[in-house]
């Protein structure tokens, strides 16, 4: 019972540290699951592209747009692009494969429309990604 008390407590403590920071990134991630999901269902449904090609596709834009807006906007960063660009590349590989293999068990073995498997990705790489850009990309 202490345990989940102090594990609250640190939460707690961590949000209230940056609930700034927090809400910017919430906004941008927002801004970035819009194109995201559009570009996915467009792809997708649309234009016929098999779901995991859509999501991959979708994915890279939505980070190009993340990185700039949180680059600009949510971290204030004025560190090298050379330095980070890398760094926030092998975060974002990382999501894609979390991503994907993500939505690969969600559609093809627990048979989920391919939508709902994207929700259940972004929820768990939205918070790997927040830690890897806070802590790697932006050195904050």
């Amino acid at each position: 019972m202490k345990i989940k008390i102090k594990i609250v407590s640190v939460l707690w403590k961590f949000f209230l540290d940056n609930k700034k920071l927090i809400l910017k990134y919430g906004t941008v991630g927002a801004a970035s699951a819009v194109v995201d999901f559009g570009i996915l269902f467009i792809l997708t449904d649309w234009l016929g592209v098999y779901y995991l090609v859509s999501a991959t596709i979708s994915f890279i834009v939505a980070a190009l747009v993340n990185y700039i807006l949180n680059r600009n906007w949510t971290f204030r960063s004025n560190g090298q692009r050379r330095k980070q660009v890398p760094i926030f590349i092998a975060i974002a590989v990382l999501g894609i494969l979390l991503n994907n293999n993500i939505m690969y068990v969600c559609v093809e073995h627990w048979h989920l429309h391919y939508l709902w498997a994207k929700v259940i990705a972004a929820a768990i790489v939205t918070f790997w990604n927040f830690f890897g850009n806070k802590y790697l990309t932006f050195k904050m």
